[in-house]
Order: C-alpha cells, then structure tokens, then sequence
C-alpha cells in the first residue's frame, strides 16, 4: 500500500455527459492477462505529509478565493421553521400537581437510558466520535446547488486578430469581446434579429460566417439524441439587419426540420442535412441537394443512432475541407438493422392503450449498419455524386466501421476503418479526385496482446507550410503499453516519430498545436493517472513544459483560441473549480471568468467529510481507490462504520480522479444519521494505466473486475474502523451490472447490493460497444454466457435491490442517450423468480430513461437508496430516522 493523502471535496462520479447529477453512467464510455512490476506507476502515489483537509470551512477564505474575484458570492439558504421544532419553548400547563422525588429521579434515568441508547444506535455510541451537526443536506447534494458553472467561448475566426470570442448576453445581443484589452462590443444587438413580421426570433445557438457577413441561428431546438437534436435555422444579414430562413420550408417547435448546419471554411456557403438528405445552399443564394435517398433508415451527413453514441460521439458526420471546394460526409444505410421496440404506458393520446417506442437497434451478432465514404466536389455542379469511394483490400460492408475521417491540406482524406470487433484498423490515405483509397497503416491488436482498438478521432494534420516539407500529421499511437503522441511524415508513411513517451498516457490528443510558435498542447496523466495537467513540447518532440502546477494536486482542461495566443484553463478540481484566461507568453496575464462562489458560499459552516487517496494491490495489479471518511471520523477501532462500495468499472473509464464533486456520497458520508464510509476502486479495464491494465478484460466482461472489487472488499473489512457486516456495493449502469455480478460471486464480504439500470446479459446490449470487448456470440459463445448474470446463490446470502425504468432506451435521457434497455431486469427478475430467492426488491420507474428522471423519479430513486441502506443497515423505526424522513419530505 503506498502513502495516501487527505483531500475534503471528493472526485466526481463518471457520468455519462457530464455534468448533471445523477451520477448515471453510460455503458459507451470512450484495453494481456500478464503484468510486470515496473508498469506501476509510481506517480499515482501521494507524500504522506502532504495534507489538503478542508473540512472546516467555517468562514476561512483561501487565497485562491481572495485571487479570483468576478462573481459575487451568492447564498441560497433557507430557514425552515419546521427543521427547528426541536428549540422551540415547552410551557408548563397551569395546575400540574408537584412531582414525587423518586418518581423524578427514575424518570431521569430512564430517558437519559433511552438517550443513550439511541445514541449509540445513531451515531455509533463512541465518545471519540464528533457528530457532524452541519452536513451536506440531501436536496443539495442530489438538486445541483453543488455543480459548478462554465463558462462556454467560441473563438472568433473571423477576425483578423487572434483573442475574439462571441457570446450571447441576456438581451438575446450577440457581444464581440477582445481579450487584449479587456473590451466588449455588441456586434449583433438581439432587438434587430426579428422574422419578416417583426417578431424576435428566439435563437438557441448561433454562427458568424467566415467573411463576418452573415449569422446562422439555430431555434425550435427538439432534443433527439444524446448529442443529436432536429431544428430550424434562420440567417441573419448582418449589413442589412434581414433575417430569412435557411431553407424554404419551416418548422415550428414540434416539427423542426434541421438535423445540422454548418458553414464552409471560406464564403457563406452552408451545408445542412433536412429529413436524413444532405443540402448545400451555394453563397446563400442556391439550394442544391445532394442526396436523393429519401429515407428514415439511410442517414447523410449525420450518423445514425450507434454511430452517434458508439463511434463518432457527435451529431455530425460531414467535413468540409478548408478551401470550402469538398464535402466529404458519411452515408448510413440501416435498412437491415432489426428494430428494438418497447411499450411506453404514459403520455398517449389514448390513454387505454401504450404506444410502442420502436428504433433501428443493433445487437450483438446481428446486422450493424453499413457505412461509405463520399466526397462532394462544389465545383461540379452535378445532380448527384453518390459513388462511395473505392478502398482496395477494404473490409466488407458488414464487417466496416469507419471511426474517423480528417482532411490533410486540400486534396487528401485520411480514413480510420475498423473490422466489426474492432481489433483490427487501417489508416486509408484518399485522393478526393480519383475518389480511391490505399492503406497507408494497420494495426492488428488481436495479435499483439488479444487487446481491442480504441475508438477515437486523434488525427491532426499538419500543413507542409508548417514543417517545411510534405503534408503530415500527429495522432495517438500505442508506445510501449501506454498513448503517446505521433507524427507521421510524409502521409503513407506506417512509421511513427514519437513526440511523447513514458509510463503515462496523453488523454484526448492533441489540444491545440501553434503552427507559429512551433508547439503542440496536450494533456497528461504523466503527474499521476489520477490528475490532468497540461503541457507544451515542441514539433521534434523536445522542450516538454508543464503549464499546470504540478506540485499540488490538480485536474485541468484547455481550450486555446485559434491563433493558440491565449488559452481558457479550467481548473476541475480537487478544490472548488475556476476557470481563468491566459496569454501562452505573458505570465502576469490573467482574466477570471467563473470563481463559482456560488460553490464556495454554500460550503462555508458545513463539516465536510474528507478524502483519503491510495492504491491497493489485486492479483499483483495496484488499483487506484478513495476512501471519503465522515467529519471527525474516530480511527481508533471503538467506531465500527457501515461502508459504501461505488462501483462503476467499464473498460476505460474512471471514477477516482481528483475532480472535485459533493453529490450523494457525500451527504451519506457527512450525515449524523448515517455516517457512511464511501469507497470507490477503479479495477482493471478502466483507464488510463496503461494497456496491459486494460485488455485483459477483453472477451471476459465482470470477471476481473469482479475479482478486483471483492479484494478491494476484504481490504477494507479487514480495517479496524469498519463494520464488515455492514458493508454494501452499489452502481448504477455498468455499475449495476458489476454490483450484481459481485452479490452473484458469493464472496461473503458484502452483504447488500443495489443495482441501477444494470445489464445482466450481454447479448441485450448495442453490437459496436459490446462486440469491441467480447467479439461476437458466435465467435465467444462461452464467454456470453460466463459473463450474464446467471448463478443466483449468491443473492440468497445478501439483500438486493433492482431498479430500472421502463423506457430505457427512448434515448432523450437528459443526461444523454443510454440503452440498457429494461429486457435485461426482466430477465435478472425471472432468474430470481426461478430459484425463489426473496430477500431482493424490485423497483420499476415507469416510463423513466437511463436516468431515471421521469415525474421525480430522480428525487424518489435517491430516498429509495438511502432508505433502503438504512432499513437494512441501520435501526428500524429509530426515532430520530423518523425525523430525517419527516425532513425529506419537505425538501
């Protein structure tokens, strides 16, 4: 075990978008059964005299709080009467009798008796323990007081100065806003942008032009997808303050047309997808189709639903290239996709009867759709240009996902192609005028580790201005174990340049790259896998410079501005997050954005629980963990304290991390009724540890991670603070599913699980995510069956509970599109049934998405969670559990 280290404010939970509450977590999350001892890495361990415990912050400002100053503080506190009944006054009634002496001192005794006794079963009956009187309260930690805010900027590059950016203020203005000398402009003023009656025209998203001549405004937004969505869009003439439609036709908020928009580099050309076809409207003056298929099932320009949510994570798939002369996009033929369909009980026009939810849903083994390559030349105005481009030696149809398409300079396309289990991609070099492919790399991971490829767009051109030579470009490459940044010079070359090595692994790819300067940024997990800081190396891979602290604790992300001047740095953690400008050569140049006080307000008075992180070793694996403790938590071994397994576990995620969250863990943790220790281990098949720590899971999905929960188990039974009869796991999604695969292991070392959403059998989930990690059912038929939940002994031996909403999978989950669709409950439930297990309880939400929000669901899945640890756990009918109800139900 090595050191550990005491933070107050816990990581987040791995959500599925990030950024709400709860913490619902999506399967799709974007890998050698051996391991050496030097592939530990060192740097995830913290000095044991480092302290960071904020657990008090009782009106102490820090010095980052008196630095960052812009949003004042605001304060959202209510008194509530009734939360303080208890320090209202009790009168004696006139008229009472004198009371006998012995009767009063018995009297005495037994309610101090009774006292104890019931404090001892509240708050574990030590006198070394400090109650926290002033924890998180559970409308806060569930109702969002504790999320902080961003602020978003888009970069201008229309103008010939480099730190611009636009926004939209409050008065529906459009403000231009020079970062170089701190001013701002209203470069549209929201009182001119009006229809052809004179009416505002209420936009939710707005794009200059390239030549600043024109606005495209998107409005009658309709949420389709977790990052898709259908809309109308309108363009603005800036000079003559007109706006008309971008198409002829016109929606109104139930009928949007628009699946997305989007100008070409140069110009005021715009290339839109209307009813699955894709569009150019030529200098805003003609409208020319495209494509003719006129379908539901065939998708132009924009994926489909798995590629959205398994592959491109985006609602588009088209790319201009940056002369504004090609179009190159994707075409999507789901034709002989199998329909998923499922009843939905509410919300029909005739409430006697359901509606059925029906969409194009790949599963396991069945037909994916089939995906092409199209390239658009602008300049020959044909009909149609509709042939696929022509790849030799390419994959069949059915055995094709293409991940990624990039231009390189004006008259190259690189392509990532995948086989159908995703062990095995090729690089394609095309030439947009021959309109043919050839492969330029392959990689084979079945070969060289029984791994699978990750599915990402890495791929960054640079110019051959840029390096004084041919056309190149920088993507993540496998180095030794761990990603690392690449350059592959001239474009066929299969032979990388690294730029980055070690036992550490660059996260997303490249951040920006400064073609003046001569500078790639990039973000790392080189200080600990753990954190996030941001660096600077130079083209030849030279010169590597930290632009984070990375002497304290941090987790970081950039955005740069086109000319990569200046830079917004967001600072996630483990402390209050902030969010700063600054100049990349002036280091006294600084322009706050978001202090989130908000944050810092409601924090002051509370007793904060704190967080202890460590590694622990599984099977020879060092396994990052955390531990949050409850205020004035009593070390000693007199206190026994009940423990919370959070469990999410998918192949490359993570939930231990130094981003800073205070959700419902933390009320658990810091309330006096509860008094949880809430521990959280990322096992093996989560990232960011290197390759060999991921892909041993490949083709046996819940068993390694099982073992390495289980472990981390008997670890923390074994504490002299902890009550090992009272410790449960819980996860909601691929947590579910590996808290119901740990009560099926039968280990004896939790005694109560709750499992969210969970799947129970992977022949239930999407084909690209699923066969990515366990091939096909055909090609690993014993590994699907060892995988499902299928032995039900061990839920005789622990209390279960089984939540689910019946409309998972209608995909407009507010925290994004997820599909573990209600089938798999079904199945867990008749599995149970079977074997007459009965200490387990079923919840069903009706109607309710992955993140089961429907009519308060949300609100009422976290009582049931809380509710059902303390009936289980704690004492029964305890009077001061009654209170705590009582209090929930005025929140």
């Amino acid at each position: 075990m090595t050191a550990t280290k005491y933070v107050s404010l816990p990581s987040t939970d791995f959500d599925a978008d990030t950024h709400n509450y709860p913490p619902s977590q999506h399967l799709g999350s974007s890998s050698s059964n051996s391991r050496s001892q030097r592939e530990h890495d060192d740097d995830d361990s913290f000095d044991e005299s480092d302290s960071y415990v904020l657990s008090n912050m009782r009106g102490k400002n820090s010095e980052r709080e008196r630095i960052l100053k812009g949003r004042g503080d605001e304060d959202d506190t209510v008194v509530d009467v009734e939360e303080n009944e208890h320090l209202r006054a009790v009168k004696e009634p006139r008229g009472l009798k004198p009371i006998n002496p012995c009767l009063l001192i018995t009297t005495i005794f037994v309610i101090a008796w009774v006292g104890a006794a019931i404090a001892y079963a509240v708050f574990g009956g030590t006198p070394h323990d400090e109650v926290a009187a002033n924890g998180i309260r559970f409308r806060d930690a569930i109702g969002g007081r504790f999320i902080p805010s961003w602020r978003v900027l888009e970069w201008s590059r229309t103008t010939s100065e480099d730190g611009f950016f636009t926004y939209k203020d409050d008065s529906g203005n459009i403000i231009l806003e020079n970062i170089a000398n701190n001013t701002k402009t209203i470069f549209v003023p929201g009182k001119d942008i009006v229809d052809s009656l004179g009416q505002r025209i209420d936009y939710f998203s707005f794009s200059v032009s390239p030549d600043s001549q024109y606005v495209l405004l998107g409005t009658n937004k309709t949420k389709l997808w977790r990052h898709s969505i259908r809309a109308n869009y309108w363009v603005y003439d800036i000079s003559s303050k007109v706006a008309k439609p971008l198409t002829n036709q016109i929606g109104d908020n139930k009928h949007a047309l628009i699946a997305y928009a989007k100008w070409s580099p140069s110009g005021h050309s715009v290339a839109f997808v209307k009813d699955n076809d894709l569009y150019i409207s030529v200098d805003l003056k003609e409208e020319r189709r495209i494509t003719f298929d006129n379908s539901v099932d065939i998708f132009n320009g924009i994926p489909d639903w798995i590629y959205e949510e398994e592959v491109l994570s985006s609602n588009n798939a088209l790319w201009w290239s940056p002369s504004g002369k090609y179009l190159a996009y994707l075409r999507f033929n789901e034709t002989a996709v199998p329909e998923y369909r499922f009843p939905i009980y509410l919300d029909n026009r005739d409430g006697a009867y359901t509606s059925d939810y029906v969409i194009r849903y790949p599963k396991p083994g069945f037909p994916n759709p089939i995906v092409t390559l199209h390239i658009y030349n602008t300049e020959i105005p044909l009909v149609a240009q509709s042939d696929p481009v022509i790849i030799k030696e390419d994959f069949e149809d059915d055995d094709r996902i293409i991940t990624e398409v990039a231009w390189i300079g004006n008259e190259n396309v690189l392509m990532r192609e995948m086989n159908r289990v995703q062990d095995n991609m090729r690089v394609v070099l095309v030439d947009v005028e021959t309109r043919k492919g050839v492969i330029v790399r392959e990689e084979n991971s079945e070969e060289q580790d029984g791994g699978w490829i990750r599915v990402a767009q890495t791929i960054v051109a640079i110019p051959s201005k840029t390096l004084k030579e041919k056309d190149s470009y920088i993507d993540v490459v496998n180095n030794n174990g761990y990603l690392h940044l690449a350059l592959f010079s001239p474009l066929q070359s299969d032979k990388p340049t690294f730029l980055t090595s070690g036992n550490w692994e660059v996260v997303n790819g490249v951040t920006a790259i400064d073609h003046e300067r001569r500078l790639i940024y990039f973000v790392s997990t080189e200080k600990s896998s753990m954190e996030r800081h941001l660096y600077s190396i130079k083209f030849d891979g030279t010169d590597k410079k930290a632009l984070t602290p990375t002497d304290q604790p941090g987790y970081y992300s950039a955005d740069f501005s086109p000319g990569c001047t200046y830079y917004s740095l967001q600072y996630e953690g483990p402390d209050v997050p902030w969010q700063k400008i600054y100049k990349v050569d002036d280091k006294n140049f600084e322009i706050v954005l978001e202090t989130n006080n908000h944050i810092k307000s409601a924090l002051v008075g509370l007793d904060m629980p704190t967080k202890r992180f460590l590694t622990i070793d599984s099977e020879g694996y060092q396994l990052n963990a955390f531990e949050i403790r409850p205020p004035g938590m009593d070390t000693s071994g007199q206190t026994k304290y009940p423990v919370l397994f959070n469990v999410y576990g998918g192949p490359d995620s993570q939930l231990v991390s130094t981003k800073f969250s205070i959700n419902w863990h933390m009320f658990l943790a810091s309330s006096p009724l509860l008094k949880y220790i809430i521990v959280t281990v990322d096992g093996r098949g989560t990232g960011f540890k290197g390759r060999a720590f991921r892909v041993g899971i490949r083709k046996q999905l819940g068993k390694l991670e099982t073992i390495d929960q289980i472990n981390a188990g008997k670890y923390w039974a074994q504490l002299n603070y902890v009550d090992k009869e009272k410790m449960a796991i819980w996860g909601w999604s691929y947590g579910g599913y590996m808290t119901s695969k740990v009560i099926e292991a039968d280990s004896g070392v939790f005694k109560l699980g709750m499992a969210v959403a969970p799947v129970t059998d992977w022949r239930f989930y999407d084909s690209i995510y699923t066969e990515r990690y366990m091939t096909t059912p055909a090609m690993n038929a014993d590994g699907y069956l060892r995988s499902s939940v299928t032995n039900m002994t061990g839920f005789r031996h622990a209390k279960f509970l089984l939540v689910h909403g019946t409309g998972d999978g209608k995909t407009r989950c507010y925290l994004g599109s997820d599909n573990v669709h209600f089938q798999n409950t079904a199945h867990l439930i008749d599995k149970l049934t079977l074997a007459s297990i009965h200490n387990y309880r079923v919840q069903i939400y009706t109607d309710s998405d992955h993140s089961i929000n429907k009519n308060n669901a949300n609100r009422e899945l976290y009582y049931l969670l809380t509710d059902y640890l303390r009936r289980n756990f704690g004492s029964d009918g305890n009077t001061a559990w009654n209170e705590e109800e009582n209090w929930y139900k005025r929140q």
